[in-house]
């Protein structure tokens, strides 16, 4: 017998009631109700009633393994160092490796693979040859008479969102897996419907391009692997991943072939603080476990570091540590789907979908994403919403601890080591990721 039998059930109305009275004549939503940046209402209550027209209650997100793979980021910058770095990784507990940059001979590649296990490790290469990367993994692959088939390996590009961020847009090319890096708007200061949007936007510039150019369309969407960024706001990231994976549902269905879209996410650089920065390890630690919750696939945790420094050992370490506590003593890989039913998530995921479908809606009927790219209309709207988010964080509105809520004025000002590339050109206006804590906190110093 149930405990809550013995008591009587309270109605949503009820509940309205009794807030009210409790409010003593003071308005309800000007109190109690926020709008986010996306421009919808969030309630103080959510009630089961409200679940009964609940859309994503109603849609299967399950993965098909609650655990997800733990994936280094490691750049190539000469292939023994790069394979040293991936070496230590593993060893440390990441099951995944992600190469970003170029092969140029099978040597290199040699270099690159010794000593890593290929039948039991996921890698892969994000490469803006990708041709050629492939081309030099299959002549490995035969002079060691290894079975391609057999492995979980991945040669990667994204045309249009390198294009996006560099200024320069290379022809499209509809490769064996197409990386759709929705996180380049997160780290510009998108907010979520805008990443969500323009994420699907960008995934159909590419079923445009495979449908012109005679490319099966089932295979092309069997070829996406959506990378997206994760902020800080932990409910709202869980519905976001949910709501993306109803999303695709319903744009892929469009195309007669609805499936769950393998989601690759990326904690953010966007809030990452560069002064008192191990405060951001409790950031990508909320932005991981929203991740884990909301069902991605694969999970990169960006060291505290980046936003001054490139990431050494240690704090590589740390993050890859995030991953190990969240499913050892956390246990966040021993359940599917753990937010479905909870009232504010489910409600909040319609919500994101609701208005993510009407902004991509809104994008495909002024010409689509690349019309929209070429008349800087995309550029425009993320640039609009992150200047509004500086504001909120000068102003603060918004907090950002260790910036501009307890700042550490006893720490000596850091020199950025990490540079960002100044690429224009006359078509393209660059979408170029900021790091959003450097920004503030540069300002408050100068203010001071």
């Amino acid at each position: 017998m149930s405990l809550f039998n013995e008591f009587e059930s309270v109605s949503y109305n009820q509940w309205l009631e009794k807030i009210n009275s409790d409010l003593k004549g003071k308005d309800f939503n000007e109190n109690l109700v926020w709008k986010t940046d996306e421009g919808f209402d969030i309630d103080p209550i959510y009630h089961s009633e409200q679940l009964k027209d609940n859309k994503s209650s109603k849609y299967h997100l399950f993965n098909d393994s609650t655990n997800w793979e733990i994936r280094e980021q490691v750049v190539i910058n000469s292939p023994k160092e790069a394979n040293k770095t991936a070496l230590i990784a593993l060893k440390g507990g990441a099951n995944s490796i992600q190469f970003n940059g170029n092969i140029n001979t099978l040597e290199d590649l040699e270099q690159l693979l010794d000593g890593i296990m290929l039948s039991i490790i996921s890698i892969h290469f994000y490469s803006n040859t990708p041709n050629k990367t492939t081309s030099l993994l299959s002549e490995y692959f035969s002079k060691h008479g290894i079975n391609k088939n057999e492995l979980n390996c991945f040669v990667a590009f994204d045309v249009l969102g390198d294009g996006l961020v560099n200024g320069k847009m290379a022809p499209i090319e509809v490769s064996d897996v197409i990386s759709i890096n929705g996180y380049h708007y997160t780290n510009a200061g998108a907010n979520i419907s805008q990443e969500l949007a323009f994420t699907l936007n960008q995934a159909v510039a590419y079923l445009d391009a495979a449908s012109n150019n005679g490319t099966s369309i089932e295979k092309t969407i069997d070829s996406f692997h959506f990378n997206l960024g994760l902020g800080t706001n932990f409910f709202f990231e869980i519905a976001k991943i949910r709501a993306f994976k109803i999303l695709w549902k319903l744009i892929s269905a469009q195309y007669g072939y609805e499936i769950l879209p393998y989601i690759h996410a990326n904690t953010s650089s966007y809030q990452l603080a560069a002064e008192d920065s191990e405060t951001n390890i409790l950031r990508t630690t909320t932005e991981a476990m929203s991740a884990i919750i909301g069902g991605v696939n694969s999970l990169s945790i960006t060291p505290f570091n980046v936003a001054y420094e490139n990431p050494n050992n240690f704090t590589s370490r740390v993050a890859r540590n995030i991953h190990l506590l969240l499913q050892e003593e956390a246990y966040l890989n021993k359940v599917a789907d753990a937010a479905k039913g909870a009232y504010y998530i489910e409600n909040l995921t319609d919500k994101i979908v609701a208005s993510a479908l009407t902004k991509f809606k809104e994008i495909e009927a002024k010409g689509g994403f690349i019309e929209n790219i070429q008349n800087n209309t995309i550029q425009n709207e993320v640039e609009n919403n992150h200047k509004k988010n500086i504001n909120a964080y000068l102003n603060n509105e918004k907090t950002l601890l260790g910036v501009n809520k307890h700042p550490n004025k006893t720490e000596k000002l850091k020199t950025y080591l990490n540079s960002e590339s100044q690429v224009s050109n006359e078509q393209f206006k660059a979408l170029k990721p900021k790091f959003l804590a450097k920004e503030i906190s540069t300002t408050l110093v100068n203010e001071q």
